[in-house]
């Protein structure tokens, strides 16, 4: 199933995508929780043949046309965006020197507020001038836990989507190259906008992590091409991995690190700009558009005078 969130931002609806141009809403009428797909993530054992049910038995006059929507993060609310970096060799090479030392994955949080959609703008701060992108393989939590085994880890998952992980580099390395203690890396990644998901979620069903290609482009222009089989460390052992330091929640999303070819790698880098159009796109998954827009320059009022 490929199942999205849509409608307007704030107010998005679950449904499921049940032709390449219609959505089914799942409204309450169908025995689901009330609320998005939080909620029904948060009782996805139960809530899954309640909504497989609901594909199976759907009317024409039900569907909502792709064309006349807006289509939402899948999980516009997720509890907690976590991070892996330097999960592709070729990546971590380029920027480290060399390999990644062995151990735990390195890992860190985005703010949930990061996340938007997959034709939504990112939106550039003016205190960049060197934002970058990541397009990325995202896990979504169904089932949640602590110290999940890896043999097991698969069994929690509710589906994969595609993610871009925004990044302003001037803001993360500013003051690091003094200390690596003074690294922004939240706020250079957690900028409202700085994460588009989608455009669906796709279930385990119907989807292999294993070896899928991932492409991203900038204005037609091929910058990002490798396929997850390149990633150092695969989906069960980060689920198993992430779950050793912290608590897994439904609906929790799991960044799983990008292939090379970002703007700050290239000779020399190019980062983008207002009226790019940056496009990620990863097999079995769908393709997101991302327009690229200056962040609107606050307008100061005079105060008014007293009479």
């Amino acid at each position: 199933m490929k199942l999205v969130s849509f409608g307007p931002p704030g107010a998005e609806e679950p449904g499921v995508l049940v032709r390449p141009d219609a959505i089914l809403p799942l409204r309450h009428s169908h025995g689901l929780p009330a609320g998005g797909w939080g909620e029904i993530l948060s009782r996805w054992p139960s809530a899954e043949p309640l909504v497989r049910s609901a594909v199976d038995g759907y009317a024409d006059h039900e569907l909502v046309p792709l064309a006349e929507t807006r289509l939402g993060p899948p999980v516009p609310r997720p509890g907690t965006v976590i991070a892996i970096g330097f999960n592709y060799a070729a990546h971590g090479d380029e920027v480290l020197g060399a390999a990644r030392p062995a151990g735990e994955p390195i890992v860190f949080l985005k703010p949930a507020s990061s996340v938007c959609g997959p034709g939504d703008a990112i939106v550039c701060p003016p205190e960049t001038r060197q934002l970058d992108y990541e397009v990325e393989l995202a896990v979504v939590i169904g089932r949640g836990g602590q110290r999940i085994p890896r043999a097991e880890a698969l069994e929690h998952v509710a589906g994969y989507l595609i993610a871009n992980d925004v990044t302003a580099r001037d803001i993360a390395f500013g003051a690091g190259a003094e200390h690596p203690l003074l690294f922004q890396i939240a706020r250079a990644k957690g900028s409202p906008s700085f994460c588009p998901t989608g455009p669906w979620l796709v279930t385990p069903d119907e989807f292999d992590p294993a070896d899928a290609g991932l492409r991203l482009w900038v204005n037609g222009e091929l910058r990002q091409h490798g396929s997850t089989a390149g990633m150092a460390v695969g989906v069960a052992e980060l689920i198993a991995s992430v779950s050793r330091s912290m608590a897994l929640r439904p609906g929790d999303l799991l960044l799983t690190g990008t292939p090379p070819g970002c703007g700050f790698q290239l000779d020399p880098p190019r980062f983008l700009a207002d009226g790019d159009l940056v496009e990620a796109e990863i097999d079995g998954l769908g393709r997101m558009r991302s327009p690229v827009i200056s962040e609107p320059v606050a307008v100061a009022h005079p105060p008014l005078e007293r009479i």
